[in-house]
């Protein structure tokens, strides 16, 4: 009797020995969550910081206006009045071509030879609207114009999922090609700009750039759009090329 009062006093309560077991086991793996949010709040800072020591990129901080090259008058001339002749019946023109919309798009200074799928805008859980790019592929935007009509055409592919079509946008200098491609043939455009606009903390702000830079313009273009850079995707890059054989004409 003596001897079982005896081990049921130095018996261990193994609920309690559970609980500080489990209670152990929380603190560890919280410590390491908050450890690893911070290692990456570090990494996120120290990679963003990048950004301004870069000379090449433009940073805005107000809804950018293009400028745009002015379209040259045509000279006057003056023309010799011709005698009357006998009205003749005039063939109706053939009809303008509808410009057809591009299938394939090409970077060759950074390896890009992607298919193009059209995109449009899905509404988000608070009731804003956004551009999705598509997977492994680069997104048209189908408000957008399309080579040859004179317009702002607008892209945007992802820079580290999906196929990563755009990932080396940062890599292109004024002067490289992009190429579009239709059923009928080749459209060729030369950048001439880069942007990078920080986009976390300053979405509002940030929004409104993007939206101008990808509104209808006076003039055809080419418009890329990616996040950036490749390990926090914080910010986001455009890229702006203009037609290489005047006005937008395939070459």
């Amino acid at each position: 009797m003596l001897s079982d009062l005896a081990a049921g006093v130095f018996k261990p309560d193994l609920s309690a020995v559970h609980f500080y077991d489990f209670a152990g086991r929380l603190l560890i793996s919280t410590g390491v969550v908050l450890g690893s949010l911070l290692g990456l709040r570090f990494t996120r800072q120290s990679v963003d910081s990048q950004i301004a020591s870069q000379p090449r990129y433009l940073r805005i901080d107000s809804t950018p206006a293009f400028q745009l090259p002015q379209t040259t008058a045509l000279p006057t001339q003056t023309s010799t009045p011709m005698p009357t002749a006998t009205p003749t019946l005039t063939p109706s023109p053939t009809p303008t071509p509808l410009p057809l919309p591009v299938r394939r798009l090409a970077i060759p200074a950074i390896g890009v030879n992607t298919s193009v799928k059209e995109s449009s805008p899905k509404q988000k859980w608070n009731g804003t609207f956004a551009w999705d790019p598509p997977a492994y592929a680069a997104g048209h935007y189908d408000s957008s114009g399309n080579p040859g009509e004179g317009r702002n055409i607008v892209f945007q592919g992802h820079n580290n999922i999906y196929g990563e079509v755009f990932r080396d946008l940062d890599k292109l200098s004024p002067g490289d090609e992009i190429i579009l491609m239709t059923d009928t043939g080749e459209f060729h455009y030369q950048i001439t700009q880069s942007t990078i606009i920080p986009y976390v903390g300053h979405e509002a702000e940030a929004t409104l750039q993007i939206q101008a830079m990808t509104a209808p313009q006076s003039s055809e273009m080419v418009t890329l759009i990616s996040c950036w850079p490749y390990a926090t995707y914080s910010s986001r890059i455009i890229v702006v090329a203009l037609p290489l054989y005047g006005g937008g004409t395939g070459g």
